[in-house]
């Protein structure tokens, strides 16, 4: 279809992609160096970083729909989800640089005290991004009702995404190395490039809100525990996104694997900017194959390629090096597509209860989306913990034992190819919502109104 039926301008459309970007950045930054700070300054053995990453997300499970409805239920002059996103553009950066704030002085308290400081700012980082994640990506659900227009947009927010990613991947690395390790400087500087971006979001229109009374509790968790479809798919995700468990583990792969920490942003790019092509890619498999196919067949292709890549050894970095690029684009695909699903899955119950609750919805991809970084992390460092991981403290390096290196391949491997497996079965089995579905229960509904 042709853009010139879009409601939104091109300014507009980029406006809302950066935000993502910013967002991003500072996801990637956590993401990318929680672990490695929390082991190597605080002093934090792998287990108890594990066992912090599983706390916040059974906290998420409670906290993340108590968040969305209150958005959900909120009724601002300014509109249904911008206030939210213009308040957190500044919290979510504020929030982060906390996180790795202090650490020189906490490496000399007790260990208590580092847990319990590293346990608070986590938590509370996390849950002000439910409300800088839910809201913004609700957002795109009301700027048009064009569904091309709309598959284009979330197909492209998360390109404004990898590009997040990617900055943050290529310089964060070279400024922590360049600052000598003084993270809250370099958190400071990462997140004050992030706030400008995000920023941008205010100039997005929020046009197709629908009017509607302010839901109660009871309807708001019977439209989405009774959305099967949306429950299958985030189910399926969980599994397929959370056995990915690259962005925590490359520093360690590049750092005790290879013996290169250098490599770091290396791998880290090729994991995420071959993943860039996904976005342009995703409309064109849609189209040809349909979005079901589409997204099977990109899991698929992660089981296959996290095989080979495991079987290969660790030894030829090169090879692994563009395994690791091929793959990102069969990543990148899974990680664009959850947004496009989800919109279809507030159809469907909206279609089915009556309700059209795009935050709280959102707030269940949110949910899912850090349970697949934080469980994906937590089992992997778990299991670097089980094998003798040794933790330092003042960013010392240790040289860790031959079973650690061999486990930190089989999960950055094996692990990924047995979740995905997992992941596809449960979604090809048990998702079949497609736009001819919609269209029908659409028009079934349109009749009965009549």
């Amino acid at each position: 279809m042709s853009n010139t039926s879009y409601e939104t301008s091109r300014h507009e459309r980029l406006s809302y992609y950066t935000f993502f970007t910013g967002q991003n950045i500072i996801f990637m930054f956590v993401t990318i160096f929680i672990s490695i700070y929390y082991t190597s300054v605080l002093g934090l053995s792998a287990g108890t970083v594990g066992i912090i990453f599983l706390l916040a997300r059974v906290w998420d499970a409670v906290n993340d729909p108590i968040l969305s409805i209150l958005v959900e239920r909120s009724r601002f002059k300014g509109g249904k989800f911008k206030p939210w996103v213009n308040a957190i553009a500044w919290a979510v950066p504020l929030a982060t640089v906390l996180i790795f704030a202090f650490g020189d002085y906490l490496a000399e308290q007790p260990m208590w005290l580092r847990i319990t400081y590293a346990f608070v700012t986590y938590v509370g980082w996390g849950m002000l991004y439910t409300v800088s994640d839910a809201p913004a990506y609700a957002i795109g659900s009301v700027m048009t009702q064009n569904k091309d227009e709309r598959n284009v947009i979330y197909s492209f927010v998360r390109f404004g995404g990898f590009v997040g990613m990617v900055i943050a991947m290529i310089s964060a690395p070279w400024l922590v190395d360049k600052l000598g390790g003084k993270w809250t400087l370099a958190a400071v500087i990462m997140c004050s490039v992030a706030m400008v971006l995000m920023l941008t979001i205010r100039t997005v229109k929020e046009r197709h809100v629908v009017e509607q009374e302010i839901p109660t509790l009871k309807q708001i968790l019977g439209t989405v525990t009774g959305n099967k479809y949306l429950l299958m798919f985030l189910l399926a995700f969980i599994f397929i996104g959370g056995s990915n468990v690259a962005f925590t583990l490359m520093p360690y792969i590049a750092r005790d694997v290879l013996n290169d920490p250098s490599l770091s942003g290396i791998l880290l790019f090729a994991m995420i900017g071959p993943a860039m092509l996904a976005s342009p890619l995703v409309p064109i498999g849609i189209r040809k194959v349909g979005k079901i196919a589409t997204f099977a067949w990109a899991s698929a292709a992660l089981t296959v390629l996290s095989i080979i890549t495991w079987l290969m050894g660790y030894e030829h970095v090169e090879l692994f090096i563009a395994l690791t690029m091929i793959k990102a684009i069969a990543l990148g695909v899974t990680l664009v597509m959850p947004s496009i699903f989800i919109a279809d899955c507030i159809e469907y119950g909206h279609i089915r209860s009556g309700q059209r609750l795009e935050a709280v919805t959102f707030a269940t991809q949110t949910f899912a989306n850090k349970a697949t970084t934080a469980v994906g992390g937590s089992i992997a460092m778990g299991y670097l913990a089980m094998v003798g991981f040794v933790q330092s403290t003042g960013g010392s390096v240790v040289q860790q034992p031959s079973q650690v290196i061999q486990g930190m391949w089989d999960a950055l491997n094996l692990g990924n190819a047995i979740g995905a497996t997992i992941g596809l079965v449960i979604f090809l089995y048990n998702y079949k919502l497609t736009d001819q579905m919609l269209e029908r229960m659409k028009a079934e509904a349109s009749k009965k109104t009549i």
